[in-house]
């Protein structure tokens, strides 16, 4: 039955390998010596986007969810070591603490660099969710004040157009009578 389940599972190029083979232990790990990728390539290939991770045009938020993401996967490839001396605790403060720096390296330096080198003199960077909740607010605040902004503008430039005459007013509309056939 696992044999049947092994034929069903791999891809058919591999079936000859396994057609005479009667044993499912003997199967298993003669596909696992051939075939198992190990784990240092993908630990590299994330350490490597994690260095180049910036925030570029993207929402706080987009950002803060794809290097989550790169961390998290991260994580199941490197063990804490057990310990009874709390030396646990603190290689997972500093681990935190080190999230927290690429995070704000990875941000807009043109939006965040006042607020990032603000958090920088802070002695507790050890919370990386208080970091993000301040960065996130920062650019909601950022957002509603550029909305603002907008909207004064338009009023402003409406208010100068009329002010000019120009525009759909009673003016346009008397003189473009007096071009009518």
């Amino acid at each position: 039955m696992i044999k049947a389940w092994l034929r069903n599972v791999i891809d058919e190029k591999l079936h000859k390998n396994i057609a005479f083979s009667g044993i499912v232990v003997e199967i298993w790990k003669e596909l696992k010596e051939r075939y198992a990728a190990g784990n240092a390539l993908r630990v590299h290939q994330l350490k490597s986007d994690l260095v180049e991770c910036k925030q570029g045009n993207r929402f706080v938020v987009d950002y803060y969810n794809h290097l989550k993401s790169l961390w998290d996967e991260l994580a199941t490839y490197i063990h804490v070591p057990a310990s009874t001396c709390g030396a646990g605790v603190e290689f997972l403060k500093e681990k935190e603490e080190e999230k927290v720096h690429q995070f704000i390296m990875g941000l807009n330096t043109a939006l965040y660099d006042n607020l990032c080198s603000n958090l920088l003199m802070d002695d507790d960077l050890t919370s990386l969710n208080r970091v993000y909740a301040i960065i996130w607010r920062e650019e909601c605040h950022k957002a509603m004040t550029s909305v603002r902004e907008e909207q004064t503008n338009e009023v402003a430039m409406t208010a100068r157009a009329a002010s000019r005459g120009c525009g759909t007013g009673i003016a346009a509309s008397s003189e473009q009578k007096e071009y009518e056939p």
